[in-house]
Formats: structure tokens, sequence, C-alpha cells
């Protein structure tokens, strides 16, 4: 059994964007306090980070993922030269290309949300409409990853916790006098201090195992790498591109790399070899070529990326980062409700936890 320390300590337990978020908040503003981070995994990042794929041969990132120029949390992150202009838009059906953002608010709204347009909720639609519009060009500009996630966004920010626990899997809470008192990683156990605080950075998944709670309905993301011999230019040469009457959502050009992504997809619906084929042959329909062969490919199903954002999930999702524990506070985009689940999401969960427990103190 470790010993608690003498030291104000937050143990923040999940080492995701949320969680990596508490110690970068912690560090800049209030640096005597010292962080913890506790991640299941052998690695940081939760649902963003990157690895050296062995299909394709070079690093990738586990999900591509693209942020728009209002959310103010990258904008740390990216330069001023490296966003991307508004996308174009283009019809499979109709061969047609157009840059309207109103005309296809349902794919952008399906994408922000990970949820069919019809099914997102309306309070996350009014949030999203406020945090948009007016949509100013420097807000309707985006950036994308290109395999880089983890040296881009999740090394400069893990080192902001004064500890990082890799493979430490939390099991349980132990509980006393109605406060947290222990945390159980099943083969050693950590005290809490009686001035310390946790930050519960888990998914909802995760998190409602260890609080008890009603776990919410998730919905699932696809990506499809292909791997070309060259670079692949997209229509008026444009480096990302939506897609309309197709299999996939958007197309994603990133030198010898193309990525197909689809939103809200049922796992059960294709086989993923030959959705790629079929993507492969609406992708030649995009370009206005024949290609001769299919390049190698990495096709990945995320199958809980993020909570169904509806209307039913919507009203089940956390109103503040409390915790029936005094002393235990809950962070992650699926814990602000109302908001889109995404990654400026989880560094506003990520404050709001840090400050709700500042607070308590």
């Amino acid at each position: 059994m470790m010993n608690a320390v003498s030291a104000v300590t937050y143990h923040i337990v999940g080492g995701g964007i949320a969680g990596l978020a508490c110690a970068w908040l912690l560090k800049e503003k209030h640096p005597a306090i010292r962080s913890v981070i506790y991640e299941a995994g052998d690695h940081l990042g939760g649902r963003a980070y990157s690895y050296q794929d062995k299909t394709l041969s070079r690093v990738l990132d586990n999900s591509l993922h693209a942020v728009v120029g209002a959310n103010s949390f990258m904008s740390r992150f990216v330069k001023k030269s490296e966003w991307k202009k508004s996308p174009l838009f283009f019809d499979i059906t109709s061969g047609q290309i157009d840059g309207s953002v109103y005309a296809n608010q349902d794919l952008l709204l399906k994408s922000f949300c990970n949820t069919a347009s019809k099914d997102v909720a309306p309070q996350i639609k009014r949030k999203i409409l406020r945090s948009f519009f007016p949509f100013t060009p420097a807000k309707r500009r985006v950036w994308f990853s290109e395999q880089n996630l983890s040296q881009r966004i999740i090394n400069v920010l893990s080192g902001y916790a004064d500890e990082v626990c890799l493979r430490h899997k939390l099991h349980k809470i132990i509980s006393q006098f109605g406060m947290a008192a222990q945390l159980d990683f099943g083969s050693h156990q950590v005290d809490i201090g009686a001035n310390d605080k946790i930050i519960l950075a888990l998914d909802n998944l995760n998190c409602s195992k260890i609080l008890h709670t009603i776990p919410l309905e998730h919905n699932a993301i696809v990506n499809i790498i292909y791997q070309t011999s060259q670079t692949i230019f997209l229509p008026q040469g444009s480096s990302f591109i939506g897609v309309k009457g197709g299999s996939f959502d958007w197309l994603f050009s990133n030198s010898n790399l193309l990525t197909a992504v689809i939103s809200d997809y049922i796992p059960e619906q294709d086989n993923l070899s030959h959705l790629a084929i079929k993507i492969w042959g609406e992708i030649d329909k995009i370009r206005g070529v024949n290609s001769a062969f299919m390049p190698a490919f990495k096709a990945v199903c995320i199958k809980n990326a993020t909570i169904k954002q509806d209307i039913i999930n919507n009203s089940h999702r956390p109103d503040n980062a409390f915790s029936q524990y005094p002393n235990v506070f809950v962070a992650g985009d699926w814990s602000m409700k109302d908001y889109p689940c995404c990654m400026e999401t989880a560094f506003n969960s990520a404050k709001r936890a840090i400050n709700t427990a500042l607070k308590t103190a």
C-alpha cells in the first residue's frame, strides 16, 4: 500500500485529453498542487494518440481528428498557417461540388456529434450554433491530424503532470465516512490524503462502473486509411472534402495517405474490407479517374467512439462535475450536458472539474 503524500495531490484517473488538460490547468494556475495521472493503457491520449502501424509500416493516428477554428483550446497547438480553408462538398449522385455550409449542415452536424442530424438533441444543436456562428472565415477554418497526434498534442500535455502511472486500471474507489479514501488498482491501493482530490477523467463506460451509474449509449466511427504511391489531389486542390450520397462522410488527403471517415457507423452493417473496396470506387468518382488497382489500406472501427448525442442520452449526462463522493469529480466530453463530444468539450470539462474541486478545498 502506498503512503499518502503530505502535499495536496490531485489524483487524475484517465490519461486522455480531459485528464491531461486537468494536469495542465493545475500546473499553469496552481503549481504548488501535485498532480498524478493514472492511465489503464500503456500510452497516454485516450482516443487521440499515434502508434506504429504494422500493416502500413508507418506511424498512424488511432483515428483522424478534425478541429474547427472556433475551438480556442486547439488554437494553442496549431499555427495560423496550418489551418485549412472551409471544406468543399461533393455529391456522389450528381457529381456536383459546392462550398455551402448551410446547404450541408446535416453532414456537418452529424460529424460534430457522431449522431445522425435528425437525432441530435436540440440543446446541443443550439450550443453548436452559438459557438460557431456567425460562421466567420476564421471559425470556418479546419485543422486535421496528420499522423502526429501524440507529437503535436499528447506529448506536450503529458509534460505538465508531476507523475504518470501507466498500466494502472482503477477497479474501484474505497470509501470511508462518505469520502473516497483509497483508489484500488487491484495489485495495490493508493491512499487519498485529507485534502487530496480525485478527478475521474474516464470515458462514460468505465466511469459508470466506478460510480455505479447507468452507462450511456455509444456510436461508432470508422476510419479507412489508404496508402498510395504518390500524393492524391482532391477537387480544386482541397485537402479535405465532405461527401454526400456516398458510403462515407469525409475524405482527407495527407501526403500519400487518403483517409475516409464514417460517423455514426453501424458495426454490423458491412464487412470493413468490402466497404473499403466500395469506398475506393467512390473516391475514383470524386477524383474523376479509374484506378488500375486498389492501394494498401487499414480499416479501423472504433465501436465506442462517443456517446450518442440524442435527447435521451443528453438528459442523462451530468449537470455538473460532482459525484457521490465530496472529494471526487468527473471530467470528460461525455460529462458536459448540452455540448457536442469533442476535444474542446473535453478541455472545458477539465476546466469545470478543476474549478469545482478547488472551490471545495
